[in-house]
């Protein structure tokens, strides 16, 4: 797998962020169905983190493992957010849809701090 095709899942996470956000903006309303966006948004991430692990554990320096463990962190982080706009939880509280829409621009810095990470990976090379 090419460093483009890897970055292209990386701009797909974005870009399922990026759609959710609108989303509940433009409804001013967060539905569990935003909550099934996120559940997708964090499997690409995923699966983004496991070829970045298959690809190129064995080849990278020691010190340049960032990039696979800052996509696990906002996986992680995806996943918070999804549990927190989860469907039971919006029958019993009222989720202001401009925090969420806050969180997810966060997120969606933090996408683009992942995609800067990418540029520094070396394809093929040796360490």
């Amino acid at each position: 797998m090419t460093k483009t095709q890897i970055k292209a899942i990386a701009l797909n996470a974005s870009r399922q962020l990026n759609a959710v956000s609108k989303d509940i903006y433009n409804r001013d309303l967060v539905t569990s169905i935003n909550h099934g966006q996120l559940k997708d948004t964090s499997a690409t991430l995923e699966d983004l983190y496991g070829v970045l692990d298959t690809q190129y554990q064995r080849s990278m320096k020691a010190g340049i493992d960032e990039p696979m463990e800052y996509t696990e962190l906002v996986k992680k982080r995806i996943d918070a957010l999804a549990e927190y706009i989860r469907p039971a939880r919006l029958k019993v509280v009222h989720v202001s849809p401009k925090q969420i829409v806050q969180m997810l621009d966060a997120e969606q810095q933090a996408m683009h701090h992942l995609s800067v990470l990418l540029d520094s990976i070396q394809v093929g090379g040796k360490a």
